[in-house]
């Protein structure tokens, strides 16, 4: 199973799609701390006399270090845990399987291979490793950028005795976000399999995200066992666990 681990991880290494899919999600992360950076802004009071009469004036300034870092941590956590994550997660997992379908490698890497179960278990454990991967790169490109932009408004950095409680909770938050993305994953690997092509599995993988959230929207107006359905499906559940984010830090 080691040796099969290892082939799939090169394999992934190798794949220009997985560099393209990392890129995206710096990227995006890069253009969303610009834009927040750009507007996270509050603003302080300053008082003046002018004649005997006093005046109150809003000045805005930038939001300060650590509140800032912490928000774009938490932040970025859950993104990943959203359509952002699951996107960029479907197309890795069903880019990687149905790749061997599309070159027709499959076929004679099951015959060289101990069983059926092994490669499929495998290349699972591979890609929840670049998955994970990934998640740890956008973390880490998040916290460099706020870095980068504290120090260049001027700001010092001065971390509370609440640092380790924060960190220990965002641990916690990237398990989440890393659960509630398994289920669309492993639908895209299994559509993958069974109509052998990537187009099925990032078809079914998305296409499941969607369109749950439009049917349980639709489910929860109605009345009766109608409005029981969502309580089963993937969508609500998902939204509950990430809920308890939010629940853990306060």
């Amino acid at each position: 199973m080691a040796r099969l681990i290892r082939a799939e991880i090169y394999k992934l290494r190798k794949r220009s799609m997985t560099y393209i899919l990392l890129s995206i999600l710096i990227g995006l992360f890069a253009l969303i701390m610009s834009i927040t950076q750009a507007t996270a802004l509050s603003s302080t009071t300053t008082t003046t006399v002018v004649n005997g009469v006093t005046s109150t004036q809003a000045v805005p300034v930038v939001a300060a270090n650590v509140q800032f870092l912490q928000g774009a941590i938490t932040s970025s956590i859950a993104m990943l845990g959203g359509i952002i994550g699951v996107v960029l997660a479907v197309v890795l997992v069903a880019n990687g399987m149905g790749s061997e379908y599309g070159w027709n490698t499959i076929r004679p890497y099951l015959l060289c291979s101990e069983s059926r179960s092994k490669v499929f278990t495998s290349k699972l454990i591979a890609d929840a490793i670049f998955v994970v991967t990934g998640m740890i790169i956008g973390v880490i490109t998040v916290i460099l950028l706020s870095v980068l932009f504290t120090a260049i408004r001027g700001f010092s950095w001065s971390l509370g005795a609440g640092t380790l409680s924060f960190t220990g909770n965002q641990l916690l938050d990237f398990v989440r976000a890393f659960y509630v993305m398994l289920p669309y994953t492993l639908l895209a690997f299994l559509f993958t399999v069974l109509g052998k092509s990537t187009a099925a599995g990032i078809g079914f993988g998305i296409g499941a995200s969607v369109l749950e959230s439009i049917i349980t929207g639709l489910l929860s107006i109605a009345h009766g066992w109608l409005a029981k359905i969502p309580d089963y499906l993937l969508s609500p559940n998902i939204s509950k666990i990430t809920s308890l984010s939010g629940a853990s830090r306060g």
